[in-house]
């Protein structure tokens, strides 16, 4: 069964904006993990919280620059 209306467009950006910051919690977590890490000495630990948590604040600020992106730049107007 086709849907007649897509998705309006506010609803888009704001389920990837809060897909985008729930991201972005998750990474300063991690980066605050790494922190605690490093300060008791655990350079392992750090290292890998760290690691993790960069690449969640990468994916949390695609998310949202992605999705403005795709609906500003590449989507079409609806008609």
């Amino acid at each position: 069964m086709p849907i007649d209306r897509p998705f309006p467009r506010s609803g888009v950006m704001a389920a990837g904006t809060v897909v985008g910051l729930l991201w972005l919690a998750m990474a300063f977590g991690s980066l605050w993990a790494s922190v605690r890490g490093y300060a008791n000495d655990r350079l392992g630990w750090g290292l890998a919280w760290g690691l993790v948590g960069i690449l969640l604040l990468a994916g949390g600020i695609a998310a949202i620059v992605g999705t403005w992106y795709h609906l500003n730049r590449v989507a079409r107007p609806e008609r």
